[in-house]
């Protein structure tokens, strides 16, 4: 699978501690994207599932969210990788598309049809930019849904999206990297391709 990075102790991408992970390769192209660099596949981005979380601590993870570019790009990949964290106990798993979950479904694909009986959430739907309204803490845009797809985490989720947009950063050598749903300001000052 092409995954750009994973980071740990992400707590701006969905309840409690979480696993956070970008896939790379993205056909949509939305206007406004804050993550262009994820749009291209990266061939060099490839690989093993099992001995690239091999490295992480998964005792300390609440939750999973899976990121991109556009994870359902990778659906195989995808689902060995749904299958693989709740093989290991991790039933909160929040897949953002930028398909809405009916284009997935006509998409035909048996992978994706057992990802979205597996996972916990999905938010659906592409970045619209003149629908961020800077409101809620992840959606990056307000035609975007939250589906939960296993109600159980309703009530956790509802909770956490009453508060306002947080960003986190998270130091790698000599580059640093912002994590979370990024109000209009925060783009406009921080973000670049």
């Amino acid at each position: 699978m092409q995954i750009e990075r994973a980071i740990s102790g992400v707590t701006t991408l969905g309840p409690g501690n979480r696993l956070a992970i970008w896939v790379n390769g993205c056909y949509r192209h939305c206007k406004g994207c804050v993550s262009k660099r994820l749009q291209r596949f990266e061939p060099r981005n490839e690989q093993n599932v099992l001995t690239y979380f091999d490295n992480f601590d998964l005792s300390t993870v609440d939750g999973i969210t899976i990121s991109g570019g556009e994870p359902f790009e990778q659906a195989g990949d995808l689902l060995f990788l749904v299958k693989y964290f709740k093989e290991r106990g991790i039933d909160d798993i929040l897949i953002y598309s930028g398909y809405t979950i009916e284009e997935l479904y006509k998409k035909n694909d048996e992978n994706i049809r057992q990802i979205l009986t597996e996972i916990a959430v999905l938010i659906d739907g592409p970045y619209i930019e003149e629908q961020n309204n800077d409101m809620g803490n992840l959606k990056g845009s307000g035609n975007q849904r939250i589906i939960f797809i296993n109600p159980a985490f309703k009530n956790l989720y509802d909770e956490y999206y009453s508060d306002a947009r947080k960003m986190q950063e998270f130091q790698f050598g000599n580059y640093i990297v912002a994590v979370g749903i990024p109000t209009k300001k925060y783009i406009a000052e921080f973000i670049t391709d």
